[in-house]
């Protein structure tokens, strides 16, 4: 299975984002199902400056430079015994639509398509929606139509950070926490006994770091 960790977050003004960055330098290493060495990425947004990196190596022999962002998320990856470990597979995925995204988990048998990823071929499958409603039923078609261990995702849709929780077992392992005073923070892993887990199968939708939706 997919053993990676992942790191999201949204707020009214930007933020410092090395806390998160050291934070998921610390569930790679020592994190449950450590450590998580095959890469890493950034995607994040400050006004009008875009930060996207993405680099091979573990997370947690690397640095960030100072970074403020009202939104972003971060990924470290751990590769499913069945995929390749190369640049290619190293999430966040981006498309030219103002759509970042990265993913927890194993689809198994989802067609992969230009990159072999189950992660890219879920993106691919779900990013082009109409309506918040929609995204959802394309989620569950996926989840219907391929077996998977966990379909959890962190997604930047231009100004909203879209959160998906839904996994078909190990829920320790899997359940999102999120936490959402002053600001909203959601991580593989709580950040301090503050964050409340996700309940599985759900969407939540994030502007200017407050809720604005969430479907069950």
């Amino acid at each position: 299975m997919s053993v990676c960790r992942m790191i999201g977050f949204s707020f009214e003004t930007a933020r410092d984002v090395n806390p998160f960055f050291r934070h998921l330098q610390w569930m790679a290493q020592r994190g449950k199902n450590a450590p998580h060495n095959h890469g890493w990425g950034i995607y994040a947004l400050e006004g009008d400056a875009l930060i996207y990196h993405r680099s091979p190596k573990p997370v947690y022999e690397e640095s960030l430079p100072f970074i403020k962002a009202k939104i972003g998320i971060i990924h470290a990856r751990k590769a499913s015994e069945h995929l390749p470990v190369t640049f290619l597979q190293l999430h966040p995925f981006i498309d030219n639509k103002g759509k970042a995204f990265c993913h927890n988990g194993t689809i198994y048998d989802i067609p992969t398509l230009t990159i072999e990823s189950d992660t890219f071929a879920y993106f691919m499958k779900i990013k082009d929606f109409s309506t918040h409603e929609d995204l959802a039923r394309k989620i569950t078609e996926v989840a219907r139509s391929f077996k998977h261990t966990g379909m959890n995702f962190l997604m930047v849709n231009n100004d909203e950070l879209i959160v998906y929780c839904g996994y078909s077992d190990n829920k320790d392992y899997y359940t999102l926490w999120y936490y959402d005073v002053d600001g909203f923070i959601v991580s593989s892993e709580p950040m301090h006994e503050g964050f409340k887990p996700i309940d599985n199968r759900t969407l939540i939708v994030v502007k200017d770091g407050k809720i604005r939706k969430v479907m069950k």
